[in-house]
C-alpha cells in the first residue's frame, strides 16, 4: 500500500501548473539554507547569544537526525511521473517537515514579540505551507510528513524540557544525531551505490558541522562583539560560499568535513572574530 494514502497523485492531477511553480518558492521556508541564514542574523544582531545559538544547535541536531532516520529506513521518494521538481535521497521522513517544525517552532519560542499565541499560530502556518507543498511538488508522499512533524514535535520536546534550552546540550546532541547519520550512512554504503554516496556525503557534512559548532562553543561561548550590517554581509557571503563549495564540488570526505566545521563554528565565533566591543546604535 502507498505511503502516500492517494493524495500526491490527487494534486498532481487537480491542480494546475502555476500552483505547482508556486509552491516550489514557498517549500524554500522549508529549506536549510534559509534556517542557517535567519539563524546565523538573528545569533549575530541579538543581544541574547544563548537564545539563537540554542535555535543553531537545535537546528543542526534536527538535520542532522532527519539524515539518521532517512538512511536507517531508506524509503524511496514518489515516482518521477508525479513530481514537479528534482528532489534526491529517501523520502521517509520529510526533511522540510522535521525541519521547519522546530525551527520555526523555535523561533517562536525565541522571539519576544507579539503574544505567544501569535507566534505560534505564526509557526503553525509555516510548517503547514511547507508540508503542503511537499506534496504539491510531489516530492514526499502524505506518511513522510505526517511523521516529519511528529519527529519534529517530539526532538523539540526533548530539546526544550529534557535540555531546558541549553546551548551546549544542544550542540552536544546535534553531534550525537550527526555521528549516527554517519553511523548509519557507512553501515548501508554497500547496499544502493548512488544514494549511500550521497547520504554518506551529507553525513559527513552535518558531522563537521556539528563538531565544528560544538567546539567552537565550547571554546568561545556566547561571544561578545558587534556585527553590523557591512561585517553581516560579508559574512553571509563567505560562510555561504563556503558551504556551497562543501556541498557541490567533489571534494574528499576529510575535506567536506573540515569546511563544514569552519562554517558553522565560524557563525558562532564572527562576533568575537570582527570586534569585541558592542557598539549601541
Amino acid at each position: 500500500m502507498s505511503r502516500g494514502w492517494g493524495v500526491v497523485q490527487f494534486l498532481h492531477r487537480a491542480l494546475p501548473h502555476w500552483v505547482q511553480e508556486a509552491f516550489s518558492v514557498v517549500t524554500q521556508l522549508g529549506d536549510a539554507w534559509l534556517f542557517f541564514l535567519l539563524g546565523a542574523l538573528l545569533y549575530w544582531y541579538s543581544d541574547d547569544r544563548d537564545a539563537f545559538g540554542f535555535l543553531l544547535g537545535a537546528t543542526l541536531g534536527a538535520l542532522s537526525l532527519t539524515l539518521a532516520l532517512k538512511g536507517f529506513f531508506a524509503l524511496a521518494r514518489p515516482p518521477d511521473s508525479v513530481r514537479f521538481v528534482e528532489a534526491t535521497g529517501y523520502g521517509f521522513p520529510s526533511g522540510h517537515a522535521i525541519g521547519s517544525t522546530v525551527f520555526w517552532f523555535l523561533l517562536a519560542l525565541s522571539l519576544d514579540r507579539w503574544s505567544r499565541g501569535k507566534r505560534f499560530a505564526a509557526a503553525g502556518a509555516m510548517v503547514a505551507v511547507v508540508c503542503l507543498s511537499r506534496l504539491v511538488l510531489g516530492v514526499h508522499f502524505a506518511v513522510d510528513v505526517v511523521a516529519g512533524v511528529a519527529v519534529g514535535v517530539a526532538y523539540l520536546a526533548i530539546v526544550v524540557w529534557g535540555l531546558n534550552r541549553r546551548p551546549r546540550a544542544a550542540f552536544a546532541l546535534a553531534v550525537l544525531c550527526a555521528f549516527a547519520a554517519f553511523a548509519v550512512a557507512v553501515v548501508l554504503s554497500p547496499v544502493e551505490t548512488a544514494l549511500a554516496e550521497t547520504g554518506l556525503v551529507d553525513a559527513v557534512t552535518a558531522l563537521g558541522g556539528t563538531v565544528g559548532a560544538f567546539v567552537t562553543w565550547e571554546l568561545v561561548g556566547p561571544p561578545d562583539g558587534t556585527v553590523g550590517g557591512w561585517s553581516s554581509v560579508v559574512g553571509l557571503l563567505v560562510f555561504g560560499g563556503l558551504s556551497v563549495i562543501g556541498l557541490k564540488a567533489s571534494l574528499p570526505l576529510v575535506v567536506v568535513f573540515a569546511i563544514n566545521a569552519v562554517v558553522q563554528g565560524g557563525i558562532l565565533a564572527y562576533p568575537k572574530i570582527i570586534g569585541r566591543k558592542r557598539i549601541d546604535a
